[in-house]
């Protein structure tokens, strides 16, 4: 088994939740064991300041906040002409808006921006973001089976992690959803399901994005009879939506204008598809997300009898975020519970850190610099490096356990 999987290696009851047992003594960790690792990473740390520091764009935050406004003020928060209007009177230097795609359930959450001035509004947003960020770290780093007193590489992927930048810079939904996939497992996890279930109320803000997890979570469900959770899901869902329809009867219909828009998106692996055949092939956005659905059929009936979500749930994540229909760079910021994950695998080893921390550096050197930004198609393609990153560690580890193994016997 590879080090994640001795991780969830112990006694489960039906629920397959319970947490992970207690690992083999870890090889201690001196600094200067972990100095050169460090240094190694410290240009991370510099762009990621830099992004900090450095004005906030009038970007994709923008969409939240008129929308939040338009719905507020009983409008149609998905429409182009009005959007447009409010977006240029705020500064935004293009020819065409960018519209909110989010569905209605979404409302409510950027109603609550729209309360605020624009600058107010992101500035609060910049803040949040980077506390959810940073309180998503460590609490995975303690549900993957990580050390207290090793809480501190949990951190430091958060200050190195380039995506978490990214989607701050640009004032993106996606930490509240990276909070709330943090705190569906903790509670999955001590069986609190019904609080699990309004957790997955903000996996739903994209759920493109996290396909394959809920297909997962679906089947697991059916498979633990775990109804509690299915019927909490489907209530908060439902609340959200009626809540919104409340506000503004007609949010349903003027959603389902933005389909057109949608489709007419070209992005993520589907986006460069249909830049090589064309984009008229409409079909091609969705091809990736085909091939990622026959994948994980196949793993779900390989790994199903023993599923835990401490173990599988890394890799199903990662294969969601590159195959999803449409995707963008810093929408891997979903992928940091599996990279705690496998530093958690890791720091239980005498794996060579310099090592690893060289492959995370020019990972992310390979998809922010050396790829052309103007292209963020490509970008979010180039993105897939995240996977082959993953797959070379978990590779790495299991190698290095059977190698141990050998040498016992």
């Amino acid at each position: 088994m590879s080090s994640l999987q001795v991780q969830a290696a112990q006694p489960q009851d039906e629920s397959m939740t319970t947490a992970p047992a207690a690992a083999p003594q870890p090889a201690a960790m001196s600094w200067w064991r972990l100095l050169p690792a460090i240094l190694f990473c410290l240009d991370l740390f510099r762009m990621r300041v830099m992004l900090l520091f450095s004005a906030l764009p009038v970007n994709d935050f923008i969409t939240y906040w008129t929308s939040g406004r338009l719905f507020l003020a009983g409008s149609n928060p998905y429409s182009s002409t009005a959007i447009y209007a409010i977006e240029r009177s705020l500064g935004w230097p293009y020819v065409q808006p960018i519209v909110m795609l989010n569905p209605p359930w979404a409302l409510p959450f950027v109603a609550l921006l729209g309360l605020l001035p624009f600058r107010t509004a992101h500035l609060v947003w910049l803040a949040v973001s980077l506390i959810l960020e940073a309180v998503s770290a460590i609490a995975l780093w303690r549900y993957f089976g990580g050390e207290k007193s090793k809480q501190w590489i949990g951190l430091a992927l958060f200050v190195t992690f380039l995506p978490l930048g990214s989607a701050e810079h640009m004032g993106q939904i996606t930490p509240l959803i990276l909070a709330g996939l943090t705190a569906f497992l903790f509670l999955l996890r001590r069986q609190r399901y019904v609080l699990a279930g309004a957790c997955l109320l903000t996996l739903g803000l994209k759920p493109h994005l996290l396909y394959l997890v809920l297909l997962a979570l679906l089947l697991w469900t059916i498979q633990t009879k775990r109804w509690s959770l299915a019927l909490s899901s489907i209530f908060f869902y439902a609340s959200t939506t009626l809540s919104a329809i409340a506000f503004n009867r007609n949010v349903l219909g003027y959603f389902h204008g933005t389909l057109q828009a949608a489709m007419d998106t070209s992005c993520g692996v589907g986006g460069v598809l249909r830049s090589i055949f064309g984009v008229q092939h409409t079909w091609l956005q969705f091809l990736p997300a085909a091939i990622g659905t026959a994948w994980f059929a196949l793993y779900w009936i390989r790994n199903r009898r023993g599923w835990t979500w401490e173990e599988h749930l890394p890799l199903v994540l990662l294969v969601s975020l590159g195959t999803a229909p449409y995707s963008w760079a810093h929408d891997y910021i979903l992928a940091l519970p599996s990279f705690v994950a496998l530093t958690v695998a890791i720091s239980r080893t005498r794996t060579d850190w310099l090592v690893a921390s060289g492959l995370y550096l020019v990972v992310q050197i390979e998809i922010y610099s050396l790829i052309d930004p103007t292209s963020k198609a490509w970008l979010a393609t180039a993105s897939l490096l995240w996977l082959v990153l993953y797959k070379i560690g978990t590779t790495s580890l299991a190698r290095a356990e059977r190698a141990t193994v050998v040498q016992q016997q």
